[in-house]
């Protein structure tokens, strides 16, 4: 099955720009013969398709006449850091007047308004896999059953989980993603957050835990129910970041994401605190390996082309700077 990714409209080249506001979100099919999107001479076939147009790198910008690499730049978001490459052909007839971008650090969505943008890089190639974030648990955390709690890696298709909102549910489909500690050291915000036992309250969670960066706890508070209209909210881990109770994990030395999904996105327990399961609408699935992508679609063959049928999320779900604001609102999340 081919790889995808995301991909959004910005009304203008970020070259010499000072600023560019997001517009659409596009899936990305991948049909490159490679691992690499790369631009120029590097590779001049056909290295992706989006709404059924292939593109040609060939033409991809660069500091060359052909281009001699992927363009990346730095910029901020909500006064967050961000890091994108420009993605737009040009010269090969295929949407010659059309911008993308697609997020490799941070976050961006359709409607913001990307600051300070900076060329960061212009002689890149980027490896698919580096694209996406992902969203999972560690093993060796937790998961509330109706068998009592069980270790995440030991859970099996079918296994039943105790869920907040919808009692016992089956899961459909587990995924797991090894990262090596080559890969922990070249590329660092890949590396798991812990958090620390009672970071939220006593018993929340009921001891350490650690997952992805972008995995999302659920949170419950009155600043939430002020600022976005919902009390409960789920917030990204690296947002909650505090350099005591949720802290990176520099000491890995590497580490294995394992994804949990149900026929809808649910919150579960993990080591007694509420937090989400797998989300494919939240992430690109270009991070699975071909077997278990592959293994997802036969179950849920919707998802192949589009992952807006799998369905809404359990709650509305925070950007990391949403998270880091109710902080500096002065607004603590965490036990005292």
């Amino acid at each position: 099955m081919p790889q995808t990714f995301t991909s959004f409209r910005v009304n203008g080249d970020p070259l010499n720009a000072n600023q560019l506001w997001v517009g659409t979100q596009e899936t990305v099919t991948v049909t490159d013969d490679d691992g690499f999107l790369e631009a120029g001479t590097q590779d001049t076939g056909s290295q992706f398709s989006i709404n059924g147009n292939d593109f040609s790198s060939s033409a991809w910008p660069g500091y060359g006449p052909t281009g001699s690499g992927v363009e990346i730049y730095t910029a901020t978001v909500n006064g967050q850091s961000v890091t994108f490459a420009y993605l737009t052909s040009s010269g090969d007839g295929v949407d010659d007047n059309v911008n993308r971008i697609v997020v490799l650090d941070g976050e961006i969505e359709s409607g913001d308004r990307i600051r300070n943008i900076q060329l960061s890089s212009g002689d890149t190639s980027i490896p698919y896999n580096d694209i996406p974030s992902i969203i999972c648990f560690t093993p060796g955390t937790y998961i509330a059953t109706p068998r009592g709690s069980i270790l995440v890696e030991h859970l099996t298709v079918d296994d039943l989980v105790i869920t907040a909102d919808n009692g016992l549910q089956a899961i459909r489909w587990i995924g797991r993603k090894r990262i090596t500690g080559a890969r922990l050291l070249a590329y660092p915000k890949l590396r798991p957050i812990k958090i620390r036992k009672d970071a939220f309250g006593p018993g929340l969670p009921n001891r350490d835990m650690s997952v992805s960066p972008q995995h999302r706890m659920l949170v419950d508070a009155d600043r939430a129910l002020v600022n976005f209209g919902e009390r409960e909210v789920l917030a990204p881990a690296k947002g909650l970041i505090n350099d005591y109770s949720v802290t990176v994990d520099y000491k890995a030395t590497s580490t294995e994401y394992i994804h949990i999904l149900f026929d809808r996105h649910e919150i579960i327990f993990a080591n007694g605190t509420r937090t989400e399961s797998f989300h494919p609408g939240h992430m690109s699935l270009n991070v699975l390996d071909e077997a278990p992508r592959e293994e997802l679609f036969e179950i849920f063959p919707e998802l192949e082309h589009s992952t807006a049928g799998y369905g809404p999320a359990a709650r509305k779900t925070l950007k990391v700077s949403e998270t880091i604001a109710l902080e500096e609102e002065g607004f603590s999340l965490f036990a005292e």
